[in-house]
């Protein structure tokens, strides 16, 4: 099949993915989902008529049922007339015989022959006898009796005499009483004692006729009934004491509170109830009652076999739908292999898919019917899928402006790198590199310069490595050379070397000629390996230390850096809550005015002074990192409200008049603010303006020059005095020099120092000194230590001294003594003649 990959006409828009390429014509179908989905319908339809089927199976189970009940009822009804027949005639008899014993017209021996006759006479009497208390009991057998006793060897009295029938009934009794059946084993007869009463004439007492009837063929019907039912079979006397049982357990609970009902109920009642047997079975019993003798009849039956025709349809049935059902499945299963199996398959390939693999395709069969198609237009989409993918990871991993890899890649790649031990073992070696005034082109020029300068930065890197070597942009202007297969520093410091001298040619862009440079530090992987995090951040310290020592520079990682990273770090968080307790102090140094030899000025310099009498970082190393955190702000404002006020204070004290003169960082000055807050301060101090000085550096008049010689036209008109710091160490220009309003110019230390043994050091001195007086301005040289120094500037004319030649700087009540000292004096006189700096 054409499975041609889609492609996208924008990057950006996943559209076309919805729309993939025109499928190839299939051929002619047959026979279409929607009528194999069609004739599945019509399989189901089907179903209904299974349900009706089990609709009415399950009414005429209850049909079943109710003439189950219906049959068993019948049965108890039979029985119960097949007892009432067998016992009815014989308790005619036997009344008919006591009321003849009774008659007082009939003769003894016409009596006698009645009994014979009677024995004779009835079905099933087989014998009778009469008692009496003051008689001997008289028997009369059937012949037929008599001759079974014979054989037996048996006399009556041992068969049915007193103790077989006990005279149950008093001397009062009317009617006849039914005795409880007993079995004539020798004979193997059932017998039931039937009683009555008679009322001799001319007899002293009472006698009792009673007659033996043979229930032997009704024992044997009610146990072949039991037996064949496969149930239970009760008779039961009035008082519910069993005559017959034919059951393997007893009667429950359920079947004697039908018995009580049924004996409520009066003769010839029937009930019947479904129960539970002891075993757990479901049973159907039913009770019968007789009006005489007052027997009652229990028949049970067991569920299984009372609806054995209910479940013999039901298992037909059942077999009947399992093999519709099978035929059902069967089909199923054959649509669902055409069908489901392919859409399953589909989803397979989806699943894949999602998970990143695009190399998957579905590969069923082919197909004329929609599912083929669905095949065809998912495989196309996959495709469409893939271009996508590849275009998004490359937008992914590489930068979209240079189209170097970016840091998710490089970082991935190193780690890849640094897990690998032959790589390890060969070197590895990242560069991190920084362009050094990318910033100011980028912020003067505009960002579309900017980018067309980091494409060109990008370009350079690139030609100056090897196809092993992998160079990154990590963002900004920062970017990240991995060197591979070099361990030793110096070939490092070779590739090093020429990346800053590619980087240090001026860049041709536009009509600009534009000179950027750079910086870069220098990690290298152990052999035991390390965390790419780890040597990214080593990278980048190293390349931060190689600006501090003036930019153009490469820098390798070292423990060192590290400790001073780490000293640096614990620093920063000392000295902000330095300042937040208030721990930072001012020192004084004094400033000489040569003419007098007397103290007239100060200049104040920011300590941090520790609890043992020392320093806890010189101002050199913590001023340093004050301004890369922008600490240095409120720690020059502090500085400036600390010396207003104790300028005053000494004012007040009554020393002597002297001006001071304050730093103020680039920072500070940049500040929209600062005038403000110069103003507020000196307000707030009740200080006189004219008696401070404002020491800037060139570099910082030079940024904004506009803004700046504005500033300091309003510092001047307030009388405040300004100064420029180390002049000639930064970007002087004199034109801008014949601009600014300031009052003085301080010779730089590293000028002053090389005064006596450097030549040039002392023509430069004597040119700024020069230059000063020529557009009348003040000079101070600071770093003063030796009397040649001083005898050089003051042939000169230089206005102020400062070093440590007349005094080194301290603390504000050491030097409110040093200036009340000289006051009483009218001079000052050398204090140390040492070698060192101003601090």
């Amino acid at each position: 099949m054409d499975n041609d990959p889609v492609r996208l006409s924008e990057p950006s828009s996943l559209a076309p993915l919805l729309r993939p390429a025109r499928a190839p014509a299939a051929p002619r179908m047959r026979l279409s989902l929607g009528a194999k989905i069609l004739v599945f319908a019509v399989l189901l339809a089907v179903l209904p008529l299974l349900a009706s089927s089990l609709s009415m199976v399950s009414e005429t189970r209850d049909e079943l049922k109710s003439a189950v009940n219906d049959s068993l009822l019948a049965e108890v009804t039979q029985l119960l007339d097949r007892i009432q027949g067998a016992m009815a005639p014989a308790v005619q008899i036997l009344s008919a015989l006591g009321a003849a014993l009774a008659d007082p017209q009939l003769d003894p021996e016409t009596k006698q022959a009645i009994l014979a006759a009677g024995i004779r006479g009835s079905d099933g009497l087989e014998a009778l006898q009469l008692l009496g208390e003051d008689l001997r009991p008289a028997f009369f057998l059937a012949p037929a009796f008599k001759e079974r006793l014979d054989r037996a060897g048996l006399a009556p009295e041992q068969v049915v005499g007193p103790g077989a029938a006990p005279l149950s009934l008093g001397p009062d009794a009317a009617g006849v009483e039914v005795m409880a059946p007993f079995k004539l084993a020798a004979a193997d007869l059932w017998l039931v004692p039937i009683a009555t009463r008679v009322q001799i004439p001319g007899a002293d007492a009472g006698r009792v006729l009673v007659g033996y009837l043979d229930v032997t063929p009704l024992h044997a019907l009610l146990e072949r009934h039991a037996f064949d039912a496969n149930a239970g079979r009760w008779l039961l006397d009035a008082r519910g004491q069993p005559l017959f049982a034919f059951a393997p357990q007893p009667l429950v609970s359920e079947l004697m509170t039908l018995l009580t009902k049924a004996q409520a109920s009066g003769a010839r009642s029937l009930l019947v109830t479904p129960y539970r047997d002891d075993a757990g079975e479901d049973m159907l019993g039913a009770v019968g009652t007789l009006e005489q003798p007052r027997w009652t009849l229990v028949a049970t039956l067991s569920s299984r076999e009372a609806y054995g025709i209910v479940r013999r349809m039901l298992r037909d049935l059942g077999l009947w739908l399992l093999l519709g059902l099978t035929v059902a499945v069967l089909g199923a299963l054959l649509l669902a292999y055409r069908i489901s199996k392919p859409i399953r398959d589909m989803a397979a390939v989806t699943e894949q898919v999602g998970g990143g693999d695009f190399m998957v395709r579905f590969e069923g069969p082919e197909r004329c019917d929609e599912i083929g198609t669905l095949g065809r237009r998912l495989n196309q989409m996959i495709e469409g899928l893939a271009e996508s993918h590849r275009r998004l990871d490359r937008q992914a991993h590489h930068d979209f402006l240079t189209g170097l890899p970016n840091r998710r890649f490089i970082l991935k790649h190193l780690q890849q790198l640094v897990a690998d031990p032959q790589w390890r073992q060969a070197g590895v070696a990242l560069l991190f590199i920084d362009l050094d005034r990318f910033k100011a082109v980028n912020d003067s020029l505009g960002h579309a310069v900017g980018d067309q300068l980091l494409k060109m930065a990008a370009k350079r890197l690139v030609d100056c490595v090897d196809d092993v070597s992998t160079v990154a942009r990590l963002g900004g202007d920062e970017f990240l050379i991995v060197l591979c297969g070099l361990r030793e520093e110096a070939a490092i410091a070779a590739v090093a070397r020429a990346l800053i001298q590619a980087m240090s040619e001026p860049f041709h862009l536009m009509d600009y000629e534009l000179y950027v440079g750079g910086t870069i530090g220098i990690s290298l992987v152990p052999e035991e390996g390390a965390e790419v995090a780890e040597l990214l951040d080593m990278s980048d310290m190293a390349m931060y230390w190689g600006k501090e020592r003036g930019r153009g520079h490469f820098q390798f990682f070292s423990a060192d850096l590290k400790r001073r990273a780490v000293r640096k770090l614990a620093l920063d968080s000392q000295l902000r809550k330095a300042l937040e307790r208030d721990e930072l102090e001012v020192y004084y140094q004094p400033q000489v005015e040569l003419g007098h030899g007397r103290i007239v000025a100060t200049e104040a310099l920011i300590r941090w002074p520790d609890r043992r009498g020392g320093f806890v970082a010189g101002p050199t190393e913590f001023i340093a990192l004050a301004e890369e955190t922008g600490l240095i702000v409120p720690i020059g404002n502090w500085v400036m409200e600390r010396v207003c006020r104790q300028v005053r204070e000494w004012q007040l004290a009554g020393l002597p008049t002297l001006d001071v003169s304050i730093n103020v960082s680039a920072m500070q000055f940049r500040r929209q603010d600062f005038f403000e807050q110069v103003c507020q301060t000196l307000e707030c101090a009740n200080l006189d303006a004219r008696h401070v000085g404002l020491e800037l550096t060139e570099g910082v008049l030079l940024e904004d020059t506009e803004r700046a010689i504005r500033l300091m036209s309003m510092l001047k008109e307030m009388g405040v005095q300004i100064m420029i710091d180390d002049f000639g160490t930064g970007y002087s220009s004199l034109a801008y020099l014949r601009r600014f309003p300031l009052d003085y110019l301080k010779v730089a230390q590293e000028f002053v120092t090389g005064i006596g043994s450097n030549s040039h050091d002392a023509a430069i001195v004597g040119a700024v000194i020069a230059l000063a007086k020529s557009l009348g301005l003040k000079i101070i040289a600071e770093g003063v230590e030796t009397g040649e120094q001083l005898a050089f500037l003051s042939e000169r004319d230089c206005d102020l001294i400062q070093g440590f030649y007349f005094g080194r700087p301290v603390a504000a009540m050491r030097f409110q003594e040093l200036v009340s000292g000289e006051a009483r004096h009218q001079t000052i006189m050398p204090r140390a003649r040492q070698s060192g700096g101003t601090g």
